[in-house]
């Protein structure tokens, strides 16, 4: 009996052991997106001239400039520098949709 509960013991130990080398192994090789990441100013950090900024949300991946119409409304996630900065990161820039006239 007592060697079925070591077997399970080596078991779990094993796959525990497996799993944080792997979560290692991957944290490791993202150091190549660095500079991405620098672009960020913070996800909770709000930036200082609040005008000048780029706010993103990070659920559409989508900026706002200031000269976006929703930029005073809309909250933002994610804020950069400028819009190269943002595209760099993953994020597309907001578009206007055109507007579909309603059918009669």
């Amino acid at each position: 009996m007592f060697g079925f509960f070591f077997q399970m013991f080596l078991l779990c130990a094993g796959a525990f052991l497996a799993g944080v080398l792997l979560t290692w192994l991957s944290m490791r090789t993202r150091s190549a997106s660095e500079d991405v990441a620098e672009a960020r100013l913070s996800i909770m950090e709000e930036p200082v001239a609040a005008a000048s900024a780029i706010k993103a949300n990070s659920r559409t991946m989508m900026f706002h400039t200031p000269e976006s119409p929703y930029y005073k409304r809309m909250k933002g996630d994610a804020f950069f520098h400028s819009p190269e900065d943002a595209r760099r990161a993953g994020y597309t820039m907001w578009t206007p949709r055109p507007r579909v006239p309603a059918s009669a």
